[in-house]
């Protein structure tokens, strides 16, 4: 005997306003294995709500009633030992077909089986699926039919023991399509494998392809369970028994039956279905049924749980798995790798050739300071693009590979990280290579500042924009919080508004991490150097009689520092506000050349904290939910 799987006495309740709401009522039922069952219903009356209760992927309300495998309780991997087809095709565009199948093998099957072996079983899959001409289509390329049957492959690759459920598999396929979608199915149901699927109106000939029907109405009442029969004589039959019109030979059965309880745009039917599937033989028959599964199937042992742990595979392992796969999407998607390049070397052209070798006057000395805090402001488009592919990795996530059990939340946001750094870091390489030597400044200080603006920078706008993305439902709140958020971060550096001037919001100086961004880089870039000034920034002015420039001004720079081009005149002197490059950064700025290995070790506890931050926020906004419901389950689970 096959493994069946079945339900008794299922309610499903959800808080609404003001009270709860019954979405399933009562709902009993097996599949069969080597059966293809369907679930149909109107609109609303629970089908895909019931196929999401008997999968385990619901996240709220209160489900009652039993869920079993063989009348015993469902083993603690059930998940992994299902597959779950949705009815959105779900997938990373950028995988071939064969690399999607080859993933989901990977990560759902056991670990102790080899790689060959599952490598060997994708092709198999890829075969009965009729996807072998299209292994190395990209997923994003197919049509529509072919798409589906990705969808089914990449969930056949799992190896699902149990069961199969789909979600209308055939929804917005054409006639052709959908039939070779059903033959498929077919074929998979002749080969032993239990199959759930809801399926919205078929036509006579997709109906014919079912061997069961669990129909339902609103309020997720049943109102038949059971065989459908050959040319459905069997489905007909019982309603034509119990006071339904006479179908007609050329009438569609699926239709007919959903006018008979009145589920039809127009249909209206005075009877209570079901009510009366509830007096009915064929309802005693169905529990006789389910009690005989519970009979046999308690007297065999219980289906075992292959998974010891949440996952099929190591951590370490689906890091490395989601890594190689982030980074093919990103080798894959030249329009994102390109925009991030160019953007990078045209703002680096730019910037660089505006202060083209600048000088070591002051003007020279303030225009080196603003190509750098310049540099820094193109982190926030960098930023702002890279939460795109971080939101719609996340959302594949979420939709299918979560509920899937196919790996851990926190590898994923691992691999992410791990995956867009180092193309950023690329990106910031060309800037510098554009910028640096371009402005003019000196070689013996490039060492320091490549470090800081082509490897902690990348590393620091990165984790900050993921962070953000983080808590972000959608990629257009993301780009508004962060640019929100990051103003802050620029404004309050002290390059826009000296630290001395700041008054109350100095606290914000501190907190800003581009302070220390932009010290390291100026310090370590502009700092140690004398200032020349240019002769409009000279100041003119005359010694009381009887002194020398040198005389009269050596006091005042002494304390304020400056020198004088002409010390011996006795008129006429020409002064410099600053001798050194120090002077003028510590005086107007508060920025130190000392500090640079301060201000690594600042910026890289900011990226410390950005990346916890990450996993946080992540954990809060789109973990948090499940994992308290999952933490019951289980404890409901073990009690009893």
């Amino acid at each position: 005997m096959k493994d069946i799987f079945s339900w008794h006495h299922l309610e499903y309740t959800v808080p609404v306003s003001g009270g709860t709401r019954r979405l399933l009522d009562d709902v009993s039922g097996y599949v069969a294995p080597g059966k293809l069952t369907a679930l149909m219903g109107e609109s609303g009356a629970g089908k895909t709500t019931l196929l999401n209760v008997l999968a385990q992927r619901t996240s709220s309300g209160v489900v009652t009633g039993d869920r079993f495998v063989n009348g015993q309780l469902l083993p603690a991997d059930f998940q992994a030992q299902t597959g779950y087809c949705q009815q959105m095709d779900t997938h990373l565009p950028t995988n071939t077909v064969r690399e999607a199948l080859l993933f989901s093998a990977r990560m759902r099957q056991s670990k102790s089986i080899p790689d060959a072996q599952k490598e060997a079983y994708v092709e198999q899959c890829l075969k009965m699926c009729g996807l072998e001409a299209y292994g190395d289509a990209i997923v994003g390329s197919l049509g529509v039919e072919h798409r589906k049957r990705t969808t089914i492959g990449v969930e056949l690759a799992a190896k699902p023991r149990l069961l199969l459920f789909l979600d209308e598999p055939t929804s917005g396929l054409d006639s052709q399509s959908a039939w070779a979608i059903m033959s498929f199915l077919r074929d998979l149901a002749d080969n032993g494998l239990s199959i759930l699927c809801t399926i919205h109106q078929p036509s006579a000939e997709l109906f014919q392809v079912f061997d069961r029907l669990l129909l339902l109405r609103k309020g997720g009442q049943t109102v038949y369970h059971g065989n459908i029969g050959h040319n459905s004589s069997q489905l007909i039959g019982y309603f034509e028994r119990n006071g339904a019109a006479q179908c007609g030979e050329l009438e569609n059965p699926a239709e007919y039956i959903l006018t008979a309880i009145g589920a039809g745009a127009t249909a209206n039917s005075t009877t209570d279905w079901h009510d009366t599937w509830q007096r009915s033989n064929e309802a005693a028959q169905l529990e006789k049924e389910i009690q005989e599964i519970y009979t046999e199937g308690r007297n065999r042992p219980p289906v075992e749980t292959n998974l010891q742990h949440e996952f099929s595979t190591p951590w370490l392992y689906q890091v490395s798995q989601l890594f190689k796969r982030d980074c093919q999407a990103h080798w894959r998607d030249p329009t994102y790798l390109l925009a991030k390049i160019l953007l990078n070397i045209v703002a680096g052209l730019f910037i660089g050739f505006t202060f083209f070798k600048a000088k070591d006057s002051m003007q020279g000395t303030q225009n080196k300071l603003f190509a750098i805090f310049m540099s820094t402001i193109v982190s926030v488009p960098l930023a702002n693009q890279l939460q795109v592919p971080f939101i719609s990795m996340r959302d594949i996530y979420e939709i299918r590979e979560r509920p899937s059990r196919m790996y851990s939340w926190s590898a994923l946001i691992t691999a992410q990280i791990l995956a867009e750094v180092p193309w950023n870091m690329l990106g910031s390489s060309l800037y510098f290579l554009c910028w640096f030597w371009t402005v003019g400044f000196p070689s013996d200080r490039g060492g320091y500042t490549y470090l800081m603006f082509a490897i902690i920078n990348p590393m620091y706008y990165t984790t900050i924009g993921q962070a953000v993305a983080a808590m972000s439902p959608n990629t257009e709140i993301a780009a508004l919080l962060f640019s929100f958020l990051f103003s802050f971060v620029i404004t309050f550096n002290g390059v826009l508004q000296p630290f001395r001037q700041l008054g109350w919001w100095q606290w914000m100086y501190r907190l800003s991490p581009y302070t220390y961004l932009i010290e390291g880089l100026l310090g370590q870039a502009i700092g140690k150097r004398d200032i020349t000034c240019s002769s409009v920034e000279l100041v003119q002015l005359n010694p009381p009689s009887g002194q020398t420039c040198s005389q009269y001004l050596t006091p005042y720079m002494n304390a304020a520092g400056g020198y004088i081009t002409n010390p011996d005149a006795t008129s006429g002197c020409e002064f410099c506000s600053f001798r050194t490059t120090d002077q003028f950064l510590s005086a107007s700025f508060n920025i130190e050349y000392s500090h640079h290995w301060r201000n690594f070790g600042f910026m890289f506890a900011f990226i410390a904290f950005n990346v916890s931050a990450i996993y946080f926020l992540t954990w809060f906004f789109r973990i948090r939910t499940e994992s308290l419901i999952g933490w019951i389950k289980r404890r409901v689970a073990r009690r009893a």
